[in-house]
């Protein structure tokens, strides 16, 4: 098992995946630098890029809104009435600079930083002040030249310095990664739980391409499939999927391995 079974496994397509493949492999030794050093974590960097670009197929930010959907998303912070939104009606430039301006390091709206510096990358690198901080830390000017965040090497390099550094309850998010404690790893990422259940079913498939172990979503099919009731298939061991491997130990009187090569048989 490897990296490149992990990252297809979790991608849209096989053809979304080659980019992905190719940018983890050139740069597999600063990954490990950065901390990337067990399953554990490449499977949490892998389901969570996978999620916040649509299995690997965007790099960029999508500011594309109408103006209904300008005025429900950022509303009174950023836009005096309905009618002043509407004006910016699918003008993504326009847009990122007034929606970033004078935050992140950013200048005004006249500056055009908000376009300059919008999201780009794995994991939406935003703002000059972002872009300075992860340019330093890799050693690459991406002030002077923002697109670089977007290219795919530069992506996973910065999704996993931002995992290296940044805390949540007095531990970083490697280090929740290793509990594993994917719903951690999501608030550190996301800042709140947006798409957690998508994240834990992508982090768990990440985990059984490299390691061959079964994941929690393998775990709730095979066991619905042989009559039990794991809940929803959702990748999350929850109470339900708990009960229903509970129940089929005791019904076939194993455990482990042997009642996971069991269901396997019946599937």
């Amino acid at each position: 098992m490897s990296f490149e079974n992990a990252i297809e496994t979790c991608a849209a397509s096989a053809t979304t995946a080659r980019t992905a493949i190719a940018a983890w492999g050139m740069n597999s030794s600063r990954l490990e630098d950065l901390g990337i050093t067990n399953h554990r974590r490449r499977a949490a960097l892998i389901g969570q890029c996978a999620h916040e670009t649509m299995r690997f197929q965007t790099r960029f930010e999508n500011l594309n809104y109408s103006g209904d959907a300008l005025w429900r998303v950022f509303g009174h912070r950023h836009f005096a009435s309905r009618a002043e939104a509407q004006s910016f009606d699918r003008d993504p430039e326009r847009i990122a600079n007034r929606v970033y301006s004078d935050r992140m390091g950013n200048g005004n709206a006249a500056s055009g930083d908000g376009w300059r510096f919008r999201g780009r990358g794995y994991i939406q690198l935003t703002g000059r002040s972002n872009y300075r901080i992860y340019g330093d830390l890799l050693g690459v000017d991406l002030v002077s030249d923002p697109r670089r965040a977007a290219e795919p090497g530069m992506c996973w390099l910065i999704a996993a310095q931002y995992m290296a550094r940044t805390r949540r309850s007095r531990r970083i998010l490697l280090q929740w990664a290793d509990v594993p404690d994917t719903l951690m790893v999501t608030k550190g990422i996301n800042g709140g739980t947006n798409g957690w259940q998508d994240r834990e079913l992508l982090t768990g498939l990440a985990w059984q391409a490299l390691t061959g172990e079964a994941s929690v979503a393998e775990w709730q099919s095979l066991l619905l499939r042989a009559g039990f009731d794991p809940g929803p298939i959702d990748g999350l061991d929850g109470p339900r999927t708990k009960a229903a491997v509970e129940a089929a130990k005791a019904q076939f009187g194993l455990s482990g391995d042997a009642l996971l090569d069991h269901l396997r048989s019946l599937s």
